[in-house]
């Protein structure tokens, strides 16, 4: 008899501290998006899932709730497998593919570990928590840390904007069916409390899509609670934002004053479309900004029109057409509006009104996030994602306990036998190493990193060789010792070091044959080891090569001028003039800032005999030098920019004119 007191105790600590503990977790180092929090998350959820698996083992049988949010989550990850088997480049797509394999064992977890209201209680308790915890991390780097944007544990002010929101969703609902007499006298004081500190960091962190996000939900909770009238409050609220001075209103109205790029989110979607429509099927999960370099777009107001590639659609649902296919968006949908329902059935139980509350307010934190992806990569966020799924798992919940007559499930004989017991600790070992491989491979990448930075380029080359022997199909780390080596040659001389930086890149070219700048990097190595053979028909091969790749580069991506240039020089070389003029032209054309072209295309008029052009052309540059002059410049625009006007001039023979 009195075992069954502390059976229930554990039973209760169990689903918080495997929930309650990831919820905690998630945010803390960088919104759970490095390599350490990914591992710890992913294990974590794996063992709380082979856990449930072999406590079903013993009852001999596997219990599911039925629910056709399940059923949607089962087929969107079948169709993410397909996706990866038929991805032009597999290493991100499989990483990509064990996240949402994570997120879905999250969200059965979170609907089958949690036994009793009392444990629903206790995690809503948790994500209060880490909201004002957060928020006033946000305040204080806000008010003491100089931050004009806290971002709290986040590496992104709209994500923690986003946090913040969702968690003001679920107080805001608890405050609205709340009865005076319910619960404890200081629970209604504090969770007034809660909603304004969540409320003053999200204003703080000034994010025009997570306000998007905010009017949602609010709007969302009001309406369910107080009905038409509270829409009018949401309108004065607009209003009051719009004309009171703070933060956020402050950033809407400036931002496209600091930054060229604020607004360029409607050629991005617009850019997403034709990606769509020239590859419906889609093109692999996670790769999006990979397909970027044939899809770059032109801002007139930047001095690199193409210099930025929209490596995110800023749209989560034009981002999974594009990677999944229509069929992969339309499935998640599908699923969003399957959820709806459930919440909706939910509702409709004979709930207790902090319940009630409670479920009203998780809805409207789950719309503000979804909201928000309409917008924003909120899905790319682990945090995010893992609140979406304990809002949802926590619904599921309620409907579970509260059915009158009990939750529909699917039960599935299962009983323990050696076989099975060892199949399952044979499948969660593979699983666990494929969690391991990537953060194992990071380590040694991170170690070759710091072993570069203090010179040691030899140790360097044998941690990047260990990380390229733990993840073979990721290019980063490929194109990481090709790097170290193009260094080694150039301290040592030894062509032997290019050769080798030649063999990595060509096999990063085969495992990710999207990425252009592998092929630009393999042209300029050519180049190199055509500049060390004096003549004959050796050096006219690797010249021939060299233009090959810088062919192919040009193909991946039409619109850098970098290519061009390089191509266009070495035509020049081989003698094809009127090739090499085409192309210097052609990246003018693209790109009329680039001004090394232009002094190229310049001293190249002036030698054919054609000085008045080559003068405009020099007019040009002195232009473009002038318009710029005072601007701050990135790396890319000093590049731009980088041009020696007067040795230009005494090359033109333009002196004293």
């Amino acid at each position: 008899m009195g075992s069954m007191p502390a059976r229930e105790s554990f039973r209760t600590y169990r689903s918080l501290i495997a929930l309650g503990g990831l919820t905690i977790f998630a945010p803390l180092l960088e919104g759970g998006t490095t390599h350490l929090p990914v591992l710890i998350i992913r294990l974590i959820l794996l063992g709380a899932f082979i856990a449930w698996l072999l406590r079903s083992m013993r009852l001999g049988r596997i219990t599911v709730q039925q629910t056709h949010v399940f059923s949607v989550v089962a087929v969107f990850s079948g169709w993410a497998a397909v996706s990866v088997v038929r991805s032009f480049y597999v290493a991100p797509s499989l990483q990509w593919l064990i996240s949402l394999c994570s997120y879905a064992v999250c969200l059965f977890v979170a609907a089958h570990l949690v036994q009793s209201v009392r444990e629903v209680r206790g995690l809503v308790m948790v994500i209060l928590g880490m909201g004002v915890f957060e928020a006033a991390l946000g305040l204080y780097q806000f008010v003491w840390g100089g931050e004009t944007r806290p971002a709290g544990t986040f590496f992104n002010a709209n994500f923690f904007a986003t946090y913040e929101m969702a968690v003001f969703a679920v107080v805001f609902g608890l405050l609205c069916f709340r009865r005076p007499k319910d619960g404890i006298r200081w629970e209604t004081p504090l969770l007034w409390l809660t909603a304004g500190t969540v409320a003053s960091a999200f204003i703080l962190a000034q994010s025009r899509g997570a306000l998007l996000a905010f009017v949602a939900a609010v709007a969302f909770v009001g309406f369910y609670r107080f009905g038409k009238p509270f829409l009018a409050v949401i309108v004065l609220g607009l209003i009051a934002g719009a004309l009171v001075q703070n933060p956020l209103q402050q950033r809407v109205l400036m931002v496209g004053t600091q930054d060229p790029y604020a607004y360029t989110r409607l050629a991005i979607w617009k850019n997403s479309l034709e990606r769509i429509i020239d590859h419906p099927w889609g093109v692999g999960l996670g790769l999006y900004k990979y397909t970027s370099f044939q899809y770059r777009f032109p801002v007139e107001s930047a001095i690199a029109h193409y210099g930025k590639r929209a490596e995110s659609a800023h749209n989560e649902y034009l981002q999974m057409a594009v990677e999944l296919g229509v069929v992969g968006a339309v499935l998640f949908l599908a699923g969003i509006a399957l959820l709806g329902w459930e919440i909706r059935q939910t509702l409709r139980l004979p709930l207790e009104p902090w319940e009630r509350g409670l479920v009203v307010g998780l809805a409207g934190g789950i719309l503000g996030i979804v909201v928000h992806g309409s917008v924003d990569s909120v899905f790319h966020e682990p945090a995010l994602v893992l609140l979406t799924i304990l809002f949802t798992g926590m619904t599921l919940t309620l409907k579970r306990l509260r059915q009158p007559h009990g939750v529909a499930v699917w039960t599935v004989p299962f009983p323990y036998r050696p076989v099975g017991g060892g199949l399952v600790w044979a499948v969660s070992v593979l699983c666990a190493l494929l969690i391991v491989q990537p953060a194992a491979a990071w380590y040694a990448f991170d170690k070759a990193g710091g072993a570069v930075a203090v010179g040691r380029e030899d140790r360097a080359v044998d941690w990047f060789q260990r990380a390229t022997l733990i993840d073979p199909g990721t290019t980063a780390y490929r194109d990481a010792l090709a790097l170290t080596e193009v260094r080694l040659f150039h301290q040592s001389g030894d062509p032997q070091w290019l050769l080798q930086a030649v063999d990595e890149l060509k096999v990063c070219l085969e495992l990710n044959p999207l990425d252009a700048r592998f092929a630009h990097q393999l042209g300029t190595l050519y180049m190199l080891l055509a500049d060390r053979v004096v003549s004959g028909p050796q050096k006219e091969d690797l010249r021939r090569q060299a233009a090959a790749y810088y062919g192919q580069a040009i193909q991946l991506d039409p619109y850098t001028p970098f290519n061009y240039h390089e191509l266009g020089k070495l035509r020049w070389a081989q003698g094809d003039k009127e090739e090499a003029m085409a192309l210097f032209r052609r990246a003018i054309g693209y790109e009329p800032n680039f001004l090394p072209v232009r002094a190229e295309l310049a001293e190249r008029l002036q030698q054919i005999g054609q000085p008045e052009a080559a003068a405009a052309e020099y007019g040009q540059i002195i232009r473009v030098k002038e318009r710029y002059r005072g601007w701050n410049l990135t790396a890319l625009e000093r590049q731009f920019l980088g041009v020696d006007t007067e040795r230009l001039k005494r090359s033109l023979s333009m002196v004293g004119s």
